[in-house]
């Protein structure tokens, strides 16, 4: 059963059905660049698909400041890169870093790219499950002043294991990187493992170039008992953090339990003071950043806004973003009681039949109640979300062009085209459609830079061709769109 809670986690909130009028078709997409990156990206054997380039859990790969653009990202020569170029559409300048080499095959081990607009300096975290910290930043100036410094490695520090100096990290997972109202940078990962995790929370100081207040901001602790089984433990999956104009930092998740793979439940809490104090969807304080203080738990009350139960097949680190009445949205994938009843019987996937994987938008309305839309179709990959001006929904994904490309995990796929849906603020987002499909294929999950979008309304997206064998490197592209009114 799927059920949505109102602000005190009390009775069921009626859930939006399809809107049966015709959509608003008042956005047309208008493509305005395609520049190569790097002709001869990596691209992996593994688990978990072909891409290293470009999956959702990447927060950022891609992000502007200033007037330019950079993009973070691994080589064929299995060399951690950063490539930047002056917008609109200056060359591409690519720093090869060759003092580490990528061995992995495992595509959670990305890279993450931050930048701190407060002393300008570019920070980079890699190559990480459940691994030590490698983390590595950029000499104070060098995103404020780009065309002041030569593109080159000596530009970076040497790779670390330590936020604070004397204390190196270990069983790093998930790096994060997003900035913060007043022109800051906060760091986010994982310590532990999946089913057994613990996410911490760091502020980057400018003035001294260290980070600070390394602080637990959920917990792995608690008993979860459903018809399955009894779970001791589990880890947070977020779909992501985001600030809103009035300097709200919102979270939403799903938890994953230690017992079973299967992930449950949307969850939601927000800050008001940079996250070191947590709230449930009432407004109750669930968490702080005290020594023995609380911490969000699977039992903290309040915070589960949408049960979802774990035979609908839940997928973890989907899109979010808020609008500009600070509304915060998610879309996410899985599957229904009615999709399941109509999928072939017998299916084995580990996230449930493809035919019964459906989008659906949540989203917490003014009172503070979630709302609820199904999008119509099968689902791609793992989507990302971003509101115009206007607080019409863009939704950007990977759908794959046959049956044939499916991954064995029937997650990632080999061959896909670039999807934008939208919906419109008039309509509630009950009008989900399809607005543009960009012809691939495409190897990789959709990502978009979140800063050139809210500033100039260009929407970059980094996108990887996918390769006609295993192992071929492949061209990394950066498609730009404009979204506009008709």
């Amino acid at each position: 059963m799927l059920r949505c809670f109102a602000p005190l986690a009390f009775g069921l909130v009626a859930l939006i059905g399809q809107d049966s009028r015709c959509a608003d078709e008042s956005l047309q997409v208008v493509k305005l660049g395609d520049s190569v990156v790097d002709s001869r990206a990596l691209t992996i054997v593994g688990g978990f698909g072909q891409c290293i380039n470009g999956l959702s859990f990447q927060q950022d790969a891609v992000a502007s400041y200033n007037g330019w653009q950079y993009v973070a990202y691994y080589n064929a020569d299995r060399k951690v890169c950063l490539a930047r170029r002056k917008l609109p559409d200056g060359p591409w300048e690519i720093i090869r870093f060759d003092d580490y080499d990528f061995r992995s095959d495992d595509a959670h081990n990305t890279i993450s790219l931050g930048i701190c607009p407060n002393d300008g300096s570019i920070h980079l975290a890699f190559d990480h499950h459940g691994h030590p910290l490698h983390y590595r930043k950029s000499r104070p100036a060098v995103a404020a002043e780009p065309a002041k410094h030569a593109w080159e490695p000596s530009l970076f520090g040497p790779i670390t294991a330590e936020l604070q100096p004397g204390k190196p990290l270990t069983m790093v997972t998930y790096p994060r990187f997003w900035r913060t109202p007043e022109g800051g940078l906060q760091f986010c990962f994982r310590i532990g493992s999946s089913g057994n995790g613990d996410r911490m929370l760091a502020d980057y100081c400018e003035k001294t170039g260290g980070w600070n207040d390394i602080r637990q901001i959920d917990s792995r602790a608690g008993t979860f008992e459903d018809r399955f089984n009894t779970s001791p433990s589990r880890c947070s999956y977020p779909n992501g953090y985001t600030y809103d104009s009035r300097g709200r930092l919102h979270v939403t998740w799903v938890w994953r339990e230690r017992t079973q793979g299967a992930n449950h439940d949307l969850m939601y809490a927000y800050s008001d003071d940079r996250g070191r104090t947590w709230r449930n969807n009432a407004g109750e304080i669930v968490g702080d950043s005290k020594p023995n203080g609380r911490r969000i738990r699977v039992d903290s009350p309040g915070i589960t806004v949408v049960e979802i139960g774990r035979h609908l097949f839940l997928m973890n680190t989907h899109g979010q973003a808020v609008d500009s009445r600070g509304r915060i949205h998610t879309v996410m994938w899985h599957a229904t009681e009615e999709s399941l009843a109509q999928a072939p019987k017998g299916s084995r996937e580990q996230f449930g039949p493809p035919e019964a994987r459906r989008y659906h938008h949540y989203w917490r309305d003014d009172d503070g109640r979630w709302q609820h839309t199904e999008l119509p179709g099968r689902v791609g990959n793992r989507a990302k979300l971003f509101f115009d001006r206007g607080d019409n929904a863009i939704l950007i994904f990977n759908a794959p062009d046959s049956e044939a490309s499916w991954d064995s995990r029937s997650v990632f796929y080999r061959r896909g085209n670039l999807v934008i849906m939208a919906a419109s603020a008039l309509q509630r987002w009950r009008d989900w459609r399809v607005i543009h499909t960009e012809r691939g294929p495409f190897v990789n999950e959709m990502l978009g830079d979140p800063y050139r979008w809210q500033e100039e309304g260009t929407l970059s997206v980094m996108v990887q061709e996918s390769p006609s064998q295993q192992r071929e490197a492949t061209p990394l592209r950066i498609l730009d769109f404009a979204i506009k009114p008709l």
